[in-house]
């Protein structure tokens, strides 16, 4: 299985909210001290985990990964995109991803410094 990074955080999330919300069986199983620094412990990862699922998942990101993916040979970008992908499409770095016609790129371009 080929998961993604943002997958694997969150499954890693999903474990630990299970274990940030089963305090009461934990402390049948660990005791009570432990019991409590493994829900507060569980509770802060999973809250800086979803901080940096917010940065990672943004929607430059994601045009970064579908680019990168195997199989697709270009992303093209019309002269609809919002300024997050007018400035993906104009990135010289991201070299399958474009825009649609030479017309669109000056746009595209216009759209992108703003």
């Amino acid at each position: 299985m080929n998961l993604t990074l943002i997958q694997k955080i969150a499954i890693t999330m999903a474990v630990l909210g299970v274990l940030s919300t089963s305090g009461v069986q934990l402390t049948d199983i660990l005791g009570s001290g432990i019991a409590k620094s493994v829900v507060s412990v569980s509770g802060l990862i999973n809250s800086v985990l979803a901080a940096i699922v917010a940065v990672i998942s943004g929607q430059s990101a994601i045009i970064k990964q579908v680019a990168s993916m195997p199989g697709v040979e270009r992303v093209s970008v019309n002269a609809d995109a919002n300024v997050i992908l007018a400035q993906a499409a104009t990135d010289p770095t991201l070299k399958n991803v474009g825009a649609t016609t030479p017309e669109v790129r000056q746009s595209l371009l216009t759209k992108a410094v703003s």
